[in-house]
Protein backbone atom coordinates (compact mmCIF):
# COMPACT_ATOMS: atom_id res chain seq x y z
CA UNK A 1 0.00 0.00 0.00
CA UNK A 2 2.96 2.46 0.78
CA UNK A 3 4.69 1.56 -2.50
CA UNK A 4 0.82 2.52 -4.38
CA UNK A 5 0.58 5.76 -2.53
CA UNK A 6 4.16 6.58 -3.37
CA UNK A 7 3.47 6.40 -7.04
CA UNK A 8 0.35 7.60 -6.90
CA UNK A 9 1.94 10.80 -5.29
CA UNK A 10 4.27 11.05 -7.71
CA UNK A 11 1.79 11.34 -10.52
CA UNK A 12 -0.73 13.86 -8.98
CA UNK A 13 2.90 15.76 -8.73
CA UNK A 14 2.98 15.20 -12.81
CA UNK A 15 -0.45 17.09 -13.51
CA UNK A 16 0.27 19.65 -10.71
CA UNK A 17 3.30 20.74 -12.34
CA UNK A 18 2.06 21.42 -15.71
CA UNK A 19 -1.40 23.67 -14.49
CA UNK A 20 0.95 27.24 -14.66
CA UNK A 21 -0.94 29.75 -16.15
CA UNK A 22 1.23 32.29 -18.79
CA UNK A 23 0.50 36.24 -18.75
CA UNK A 24 1.36 39.60 -20.50
CA UNK A 25 1.43 37.37 -23.80
CA UNK A 26 -0.90 34.97 -23.31
CA UNK A 27 -4.50 34.17 -23.87
CA UNK A 28 -6.82 36.32 -21.80
CA UNK A 29 -7.77 34.44 -17.75
CA UNK A 30 -10.92 32.85 -18.53
CA UNK A 31 -9.88 32.04 -22.66
CA UNK A 32 -10.55 28.80 -24.24
CA UNK A 33 -7.55 27.42 -23.13
CA UNK A 34 -7.69 27.41 -19.33
CA UNK A 35 -7.25 24.33 -17.84
CA UNK A 36 -10.65 24.85 -15.67
CA UNK A 37 -12.98 25.04 -17.98
CA UNK A 38 -14.03 21.28 -18.05
CA UNK A 39 -15.19 20.78 -14.39
CA UNK A 40 -17.90 18.29 -14.71
CA UNK A 41 -18.23 15.29 -17.33
CA UNK A 42 -21.10 12.41 -17.24
CA UNK A 43 -20.93 9.21 -18.30
CA UNK A 44 -21.17 9.99 -21.42
CA UNK A 45 -23.29 8.70 -24.37
CA UNK A 46 -22.35 6.11 -26.81
CA UNK A 47 -22.91 7.63 -29.87
CA UNK A 48 -21.11 4.63 -32.34
CA UNK A 49 -19.05 1.41 -32.39
CA UNK A 50 -16.28 2.08 -29.56
CA UNK A 51 -17.10 6.32 -29.25
CA UNK A 52 -18.72 8.12 -26.53
CA UNK A 53 -19.56 12.11 -26.46
CA UNK A 54 -19.36 13.82 -23.87
CA UNK A 55 -21.59 16.80 -23.97
CA UNK A 56 -21.71 19.69 -21.62
CA UNK A 57 -23.11 23.34 -20.62
CA UNK A 58 -22.29 26.35 -18.93
CA UNK A 59 -23.85 29.69 -17.92
CA UNK A 60 -21.99 32.64 -15.83
CA UNK A 61 -22.23 35.83 -15.30
CA UNK A 62 -19.67 38.35 -13.30
CA UNK A 63 -18.14 41.53 -13.18
CA UNK A 64 -14.50 43.17 -14.11
CA UNK A 65 -13.28 46.19 -13.22
CA UNK A 66 -10.86 46.79 -16.01
CA UNK A 67 -12.07 45.50 -19.48
CA UNK A 68 -9.12 47.55 -21.21
CA UNK A 69 -6.07 46.78 -19.12
CA UNK A 70 -5.73 50.04 -18.41
CA UNK A 71 -3.27 52.15 -15.91
CA UNK A 72 -5.75 54.63 -15.55
CA UNK A 73 -9.27 55.86 -16.31
CA UNK A 74 -10.37 52.05 -16.10
CA UNK A 75 -13.72 51.27 -17.31
CA UNK A 76 -15.96 48.65 -15.25
CA UNK A 77 -18.79 46.21 -16.76
CA UNK A 78 -21.26 43.71 -15.84
CA UNK A 79 -21.03 40.25 -18.96
CA UNK A 80 -22.75 37.33 -19.61
CA UNK A 81 -21.16 34.24 -20.48
CA UNK A 82 -22.74 30.97 -22.51
CA UNK A 83 -20.35 27.89 -22.87
CA UNK A 84 -20.90 24.47 -24.88
CA UNK A 85 -18.18 22.06 -24.82
CA UNK A 86 -18.52 18.05 -26.85
CA UNK A 87 -16.19 15.80 -26.25
CA UNK A 88 -15.79 12.49 -28.31
CA UNK A 89 -13.75 9.79 -26.70
CA UNK A 90 -13.12 6.19 -27.24
CA UNK A 91 -14.74 3.67 -24.85
CA UNK A 92 -12.54 3.87 -21.59
CA UNK A 93 -11.41 0.92 -20.15
CA UNK A 94 -13.79 0.96 -17.66
CA UNK A 95 -17.08 0.68 -20.32
CA UNK A 96 -15.03 -1.83 -22.55
CA UNK A 97 -15.48 -3.78 -19.25
CA UNK A 98 -18.70 -3.34 -18.90
CA UNK A 99 -19.07 -4.41 -22.77
CA UNK A 100 -18.28 -7.68 -21.15
CA UNK A 101 -15.90 -8.16 -24.09
CA UNK A 102 -13.41 -9.24 -21.74
CA UNK A 103 -12.35 -10.34 -18.51
CA UNK A 104 -9.86 -8.73 -16.19
CA UNK A 105 -7.48 -6.13 -18.41
CA UNK A 106 -9.05 -4.99 -21.69
CA UNK A 107 -8.12 -4.60 -25.15
CA UNK A 108 -7.83 -1.33 -25.69
CA UNK A 109 -7.75 -1.28 -29.49
CA UNK A 110 -5.19 -0.32 -31.38
CA UNK A 111 -6.17 3.44 -30.96
CA UNK A 112 -7.28 5.22 -28.37
CA UNK A 113 -8.65 9.18 -29.15
CA UNK A 114 -10.37 12.26 -27.73
CA UNK A 115 -11.33 15.15 -29.65
CA UNK A 116 -13.66 18.04 -28.25
CA UNK A 117 -15.32 21.29 -29.40
CA UNK A 118 -15.21 24.22 -27.14
CA UNK A 119 -17.38 27.66 -27.39
CA UNK A 120 -17.37 30.59 -25.78
CA UNK A 121 -19.97 33.50 -26.15
CA UNK A 122 -19.55 36.51 -23.87
CA UNK A 123 -21.87 39.83 -24.06
CA UNK A 124 -20.88 42.88 -21.72
CA UNK A 125 -24.29 44.47 -20.06
CA UNK A 126 -23.38 47.99 -19.90
CA UNK A 127 -24.22 51.28 -22.25
CA UNK A 128 -20.58 52.32 -22.87
CA UNK A 129 -20.55 51.54 -26.32
CA UNK A 130 -16.72 50.89 -26.07
CA UNK A 131 -17.09 48.26 -24.09
CA UNK A 132 -20.58 47.01 -25.30
CA UNK A 133 -18.21 46.62 -28.81
CA UNK A 134 -16.06 43.88 -26.74
CA UNK A 135 -18.37 40.90 -27.47
CA UNK A 136 -17.29 38.22 -28.45
CA UNK A 137 -17.63 34.75 -29.41
CA UNK A 138 -13.87 32.50 -28.77
CA UNK A 139 -13.45 28.81 -28.54
CA UNK A 140 -11.32 26.17 -29.35
CA UNK A 141 -10.58 22.47 -30.84
CA UNK A 142 -8.66 19.62 -30.22
CA UNK A 143 -7.79 16.18 -31.21
CA UNK A 144 -5.27 13.60 -28.99
CA UNK A 145 -4.63 9.97 -30.11
CA UNK A 146 -2.39 7.21 -29.17
CA UNK A 147 -1.65 4.17 -31.67
CA UNK A 148 -0.75 0.94 -30.45
CA UNK A 149 -1.58 2.15 -26.85
CA UNK A 150 -0.73 -1.71 -25.46
CA UNK A 151 2.88 -1.55 -27.29
CA UNK A 152 6.45 -1.35 -27.00
CA UNK A 153 6.20 1.46 -29.55
CA UNK A 154 3.98 4.13 -29.63
CA UNK A 155 2.67 6.94 -31.82
CA UNK A 156 0.78 9.79 -30.25
CA UNK A 157 -0.68 12.91 -31.77
CA UNK A 158 -2.18 15.89 -30.56
CA UNK A 159 -3.43 19.56 -32.21
CA UNK A 160 -4.99 21.80 -29.94
CA UNK A 161 -6.59 25.13 -32.01
CA UNK A 162 -7.59 28.38 -29.48
CA UNK A 163 -9.68 31.47 -30.62
CA UNK A 164 -8.64 33.93 -28.03
CA UNK A 165 -10.36 37.42 -27.92
CA UNK A 166 -9.84 40.34 -25.68
CA UNK A 167 -10.12 43.93 -25.75
CA UNK A 168 -7.04 45.80 -26.36
CA UNK A 169 -5.33 47.46 -23.40
CA UNK A 170 -5.72 50.66 -24.35
CA UNK A 171 -8.41 52.99 -24.95
CA UNK A 172 -9.95 51.62 -28.06
CA UNK A 173 -13.33 50.44 -29.96
CA UNK A 174 -11.58 47.51 -31.61
CA UNK A 175 -10.44 44.07 -29.58
CA UNK A 176 -7.65 41.50 -30.06
CA UNK A 177 -8.17 38.33 -31.82
CA UNK A 178 -5.85 35.84 -31.98
CA UNK A 179 -5.47 32.26 -33.56
CA UNK A 180 -3.31 29.68 -32.00
CA UNK A 181 -2.51 26.11 -33.32
CA UNK A 182 -0.11 23.39 -31.72
CA UNK A 183 0.10 20.12 -33.25
CA UNK A 184 2.30 17.63 -32.01
CA UNK A 185 3.66 14.14 -32.76
CA UNK A 186 5.35 11.77 -30.87
CA UNK A 187 6.70 8.31 -31.03
CA UNK A 188 7.29 6.56 -27.90
CA UNK A 189 9.54 3.86 -26.66
CA UNK A 190 7.84 2.08 -23.31
CA UNK A 191 8.56 -1.30 -23.56
CA UNK A 192 6.70 -3.10 -20.38
CA UNK A 193 9.41 -4.36 -17.13
CA UNK A 194 12.16 -2.86 -18.54
CA UNK A 195 14.09 0.55 -17.02
CA UNK A 196 14.62 2.96 -19.72
CA UNK A 197 11.99 3.98 -22.13
CA UNK A 198 11.85 7.66 -24.65
CA UNK A 199 10.19 9.71 -26.95
CA UNK A 200 11.37 11.79 -30.12
CA UNK A 201 8.66 14.10 -30.57
CA UNK A 202 7.75 17.58 -33.02
CA UNK A 203 5.86 20.21 -32.21
CA UNK A 204 4.17 22.94 -34.54
CA UNK A 205 2.99 26.20 -33.17
CA UNK A 206 1.30 29.06 -35.72
CA UNK A 207 0.31 31.90 -33.75
CA UNK A 208 -1.47 34.86 -35.91
CA UNK A 209 -3.12 37.69 -34.89
CA UNK A 210 -6.47 38.73 -37.44
CA UNK A 211 -5.98 42.57 -36.91
CA UNK A 212 -3.52 43.72 -39.52
CA UNK A 213 -2.21 46.12 -37.33
CA UNK A 214 -0.70 43.17 -34.95
CA UNK A 215 0.33 41.32 -37.94
CA UNK A 216 3.59 41.85 -37.06
CA UNK A 217 3.81 39.28 -34.18
CA UNK A 218 2.43 36.39 -36.19
CA UNK A 219 4.97 33.59 -35.83
CA UNK A 220 5.57 29.83 -36.91
CA UNK A 221 7.83 27.63 -34.80
CA UNK A 222 9.03 24.55 -34.80
CA UNK A 223 10.54 22.33 -32.21
CA UNK A 224 12.22 18.62 -32.59
CA UNK A 225 12.88 16.67 -29.12
CA UNK A 226 14.61 13.71 -27.62
CA UNK A 227 13.83 12.60 -24.36
CA UNK A 228 15.24 9.75 -22.34
CA UNK A 229 13.93 7.90 -19.06
CA UNK A 230 15.68 5.70 -16.72
CA UNK A 231 13.17 4.32 -14.34
CA UNK A 232 15.85 3.92 -11.42
CA UNK A 233 13.83 3.09 -8.75
CA UNK A 234 10.13 2.01 -8.90
CA UNK A 235 9.04 5.78 -7.61
CA UNK A 236 12.44 7.64 -8.96
CA UNK A 237 12.71 8.53 -12.54
CA UNK A 238 15.80 10.17 -13.92
CA UNK A 239 15.25 11.54 -17.57
CA UNK A 240 17.43 13.69 -19.73
CA UNK A 241 15.78 15.91 -22.52
CA UNK A 242 17.25 17.89 -25.44
CA UNK A 243 15.21 20.12 -28.13
CA UNK A 244 16.14 22.36 -31.39
CA UNK A 245 13.61 24.66 -32.53
CA UNK A 246 13.14 26.85 -35.64
CA UNK A 247 11.38 29.93 -34.88
CA UNK A 248 10.65 32.50 -37.44
CA UNK A 249 7.76 34.89 -38.38
CA UNK A 250 4.71 34.10 -40.89
CA UNK A 251 3.05 36.24 -43.46
CA UNK A 252 5.09 39.04 -45.38
CA UNK A 253 3.55 41.61 -42.57
CA UNK A 254 5.45 39.68 -39.69
CA UNK A 255 9.02 41.37 -37.90
CA UNK A 256 9.55 38.29 -36.16
CA UNK A 257 13.40 37.82 -35.49
CA UNK A 258 14.42 34.28 -36.57
CA UNK A 259 16.11 32.15 -34.18
CA UNK A 260 17.24 28.35 -33.62
CA UNK A 261 16.63 27.73 -30.24
CA UNK A 262 18.41 24.63 -28.08
CA UNK A 263 17.87 23.43 -24.67
CA UNK A 264 19.42 20.63 -22.66
CA UNK A 265 17.94 19.36 -19.23
CA UNK A 266 18.65 16.38 -17.18
CA UNK A 267 16.18 16.04 -14.17
CA UNK A 268 14.67 13.39 -11.26
CA UNK A 269 11.36 13.04 -10.74
CA UNK A 270 10.73 11.30 -7.31
CA UNK A 271 8.11 10.74 -4.41
CA UNK A 272 10.06 11.64 -0.68
CA UNK A 273 7.35 10.04 1.21
CA UNK A 274 4.04 8.75 0.74
CA UNK A 275 2.71 12.06 0.80
CA UNK A 276 5.15 14.18 -0.84
CA UNK A 277 6.84 14.37 -4.24
CA UNK A 278 9.47 16.58 -5.88
CA UNK A 279 10.47 17.35 -9.41
CA UNK A 280 14.16 18.91 -10.22
CA UNK A 281 15.50 19.79 -13.29
CA UNK A 282 19.10 21.37 -14.62
CA UNK A 283 20.24 22.28 -17.92
CA UNK A 284 21.26 25.40 -20.19
CA UNK A 285 20.00 27.21 -23.08
CA UNK A 286 20.74 29.50 -26.04
CA UNK A 287 18.66 31.60 -28.27
CA UNK A 288 19.98 31.84 -31.13
CA UNK A 289 18.44 35.06 -32.82
CA UNK A 290 19.43 35.96 -35.85
CA UNK A 291 19.79 39.84 -34.83
CA UNK A 292 19.89 41.85 -31.19
CA UNK A 293 19.72 39.96 -27.81
CA UNK A 294 19.85 36.49 -27.52
CA UNK A 295 19.96 34.79 -23.97
CA UNK A 296 22.38 31.92 -23.06
CA UNK A 297 21.64 31.41 -19.28
CA UNK A 298 21.18 28.19 -17.20
CA UNK A 299 17.55 26.75 -16.81
CA UNK A 300 16.30 25.07 -13.64
CA UNK A 301 12.92 23.98 -12.22
CA UNK A 302 11.92 22.44 -9.29
CA UNK A 303 8.39 21.24 -8.28
CA UNK A 304 6.99 20.11 -5.02
CA UNK A 305 3.95 18.41 -4.15
CA UNK A 306 2.62 17.49 -0.16
CA UNK A 307 -1.11 15.76 0.03
CA UNK A 308 -1.47 17.05 3.78
CA UNK A 309 -4.56 15.11 4.24
CA UNK A 310 -6.72 12.52 1.96
CA UNK A 311 -8.76 15.51 0.34
CA UNK A 312 -6.01 18.11 0.12
CA UNK A 313 -2.78 18.72 -1.62
CA UNK A 314 -0.85 21.58 -1.94
CA UNK A 315 1.98 22.57 -4.63
CA UNK A 316 5.02 24.93 -4.68
CA UNK A 317 7.19 25.25 -7.95
CA UNK A 318 9.72 27.77 -8.81
CA UNK A 319 11.67 28.18 -12.67
CA UNK A 320 14.08 30.25 -14.19
CA UNK A 321 13.81 30.28 -18.29
CA UNK A 322 13.27 31.97 -21.17
CA UNK A 323 10.68 31.99 -23.65
CA UNK A 324 9.73 33.41 -27.26
CA UNK A 325 8.05 36.70 -27.41
CA UNK A 326 5.62 37.88 -29.84
CA UNK A 327 6.56 41.52 -28.55
CA UNK A 328 10.13 41.12 -28.24
CA UNK A 329 12.99 39.05 -29.03
CA UNK A 330 12.53 36.82 -26.05
CA UNK A 331 11.50 36.91 -22.33
CA UNK A 332 13.34 35.46 -19.28
CA UNK A 333 11.26 34.35 -15.98
CA UNK A 334 11.74 33.89 -12.19
CA UNK A 335 8.55 32.07 -11.61
CA UNK A 336 6.76 31.34 -8.12
CA UNK A 337 4.08 29.45 -7.84
CA UNK A 338 2.15 28.11 -4.92
CA UNK A 339 -1.57 26.12 -5.32
CA UNK A 340 -3.73 24.35 -2.79
CA UNK A 341 -6.76 22.28 -3.87
CA UNK A 342 -8.94 20.79 -0.63
CA UNK A 343 -12.53 18.79 -0.92
CA UNK A 344 -14.47 19.46 1.84
CA UNK A 345 -17.81 16.85 0.66
CA UNK A 346 -19.31 18.36 -2.08
CA UNK A 347 -17.28 21.25 -1.73
CA UNK A 348 -13.77 21.45 -3.65
CA UNK A 349 -11.53 25.07 -3.36
CA UNK A 350 -8.73 25.88 -5.60
CA UNK A 351 -6.30 28.68 -5.01
CA UNK A 352 -3.31 30.09 -6.79
CA UNK A 353 -1.05 32.48 -6.19
CA UNK A 354 1.64 33.24 -9.20
CA UNK A 355 4.64 36.03 -8.79
CA UNK A 356 6.67 36.54 -11.61
CA UNK A 357 9.97 38.61 -12.19
CA UNK A 358 10.15 39.04 -15.94
CA UNK A 359 12.83 40.76 -18.21
CA UNK A 360 12.31 41.58 -22.14
CA UNK A 361 14.72 41.82 -24.32
CA UNK A 362 14.72 43.31 -27.75
CA UNK A 363 11.63 44.85 -27.69
CA UNK A 364 10.23 45.53 -31.33
CA UNK A 365 7.21 47.05 -31.61
CA UNK A 366 6.14 48.64 -35.18
CA UNK A 367 5.29 52.44 -34.45
CA UNK A 368 5.87 52.29 -31.10
CA UNK A 369 8.34 54.72 -29.59
CA UNK A 370 10.10 53.60 -26.35
CA UNK A 371 13.12 51.15 -24.84
CA UNK A 372 14.47 47.75 -26.16
CA UNK A 373 14.29 46.17 -22.95
CA UNK A 374 11.46 46.09 -20.28
CA UNK A 375 11.17 44.96 -16.71
CA UNK A 376 7.51 43.27 -15.65
CA UNK A 377 6.47 42.32 -11.90
CA UNK A 378 3.31 40.49 -12.82
CA UNK A 379 1.12 38.68 -9.78
CA UNK A 380 -2.00 36.70 -10.13
CA UNK A 381 -3.96 35.54 -7.07
CA UNK A 382 -7.28 33.02 -8.21
CA UNK A 383 -9.55 31.59 -5.79
CA UNK A 384 -12.22 29.04 -7.61
CA UNK A 385 -14.53 27.07 -5.31
CA UNK A 386 -16.62 24.09 -6.75
CA UNK A 387 -19.68 23.00 -5.40
CA UNK A 388 -20.64 19.66 -6.80
CA UNK A 389 -24.03 19.11 -6.21
CA UNK A 390 -24.52 16.05 -8.33
CA UNK A 391 -21.42 14.28 -10.26
CA UNK A 392 -23.02 15.91 -13.42
CA UNK A 393 -24.00 19.21 -12.25
CA UNK A 394 -21.43 21.91 -10.08
CA UNK A 395 -22.25 25.66 -9.20
CA UNK A 396 -19.11 27.95 -9.78
CA UNK A 397 -17.22 31.04 -8.80
CA UNK A 398 -14.35 32.56 -9.55
CA UNK A 399 -12.42 35.52 -8.19
CA UNK A 400 -8.62 36.74 -9.91
CA UNK A 401 -6.41 38.89 -9.73
CA UNK A 402 -4.49 39.96 -12.17
CA UNK A 403 -1.79 42.82 -11.69
CA UNK A 404 1.13 43.83 -13.79
CA UNK A 405 3.17 46.35 -12.77
CA UNK A 406 6.47 47.45 -15.48
CA UNK A 407 8.91 50.06 -15.79
CA UNK A 408 8.44 50.36 -19.68
CA UNK A 409 7.07 53.36 -21.21
CA UNK A 410 6.34 54.46 -25.00
CA UNK A 411 4.81 57.11 -27.00
CA UNK A 412 1.80 56.98 -28.78
CA UNK A 413 -0.51 60.13 -30.12
CA UNK A 414 1.85 62.21 -28.49
CA UNK A 415 1.25 60.59 -24.94
CA UNK A 416 3.18 59.02 -22.98
CA UNK A 417 1.56 55.30 -21.99
CA UNK A 418 2.10 53.17 -18.97
CA UNK A 419 1.03 49.56 -19.93
CA UNK A 420 1.04 48.63 -15.98
CA UNK A 421 -2.97 47.65 -14.95
CA UNK A 422 -4.69 45.88 -12.03
CA UNK A 423 -7.63 44.20 -12.78
CA UNK A 424 -9.91 42.15 -10.72
CA UNK A 425 -12.68 39.73 -12.00
CA UNK A 426 -15.45 37.81 -10.25
CA UNK A 427 -17.72 35.21 -12.24
CA UNK A 428 -20.25 32.80 -11.04
CA UNK A 429 -22.53 30.28 -12.86
CA UNK A 430 -23.51 26.46 -12.97
CA UNK A 431 -22.53 23.55 -15.37
CA UNK A 432 -23.99 20.32 -16.24
CA UNK A 433 -22.80 17.34 -18.40
CA UNK A 434 -23.77 14.54 -19.57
Amino acid sequence: MNRYALIVGAAALAVAITSSKAFAQAPAVGSPDSPDQTIVEGAGVKVGEGTVLHPSVGVETGFVDNVFYTDTNQDAAAFLRALVELNFASLSPQRLNDTGESEGHPDEGDLRWRAGLRIIGQEYLTDNDAVGAQHNIAGGANVHGLVFPQQTWRFQFDDDYIRDYRPTNFESRGNLARDINTLGLALRYQPDGRALSGILRYQNLIDVFESADSAFANRMQHTIGLRVNWQWLPITRIYGDATVGIFGGLGSSSTRTSSVPIRAIVGIQTALTVDTAINVRLGVGKGNYSSGPEPFQPIFGVQFAYRYSPNGQLTAMYSYDFTDSIQANYFRDHVFQVGENHAFGQLTVATTLDARLRDYQGVNIPNIMGPTERGDLLFDFGLSPRYYIKDWFAATLDYDLLLDSTDYRYMASGQTINPSFVRNQVMAGVRAAW
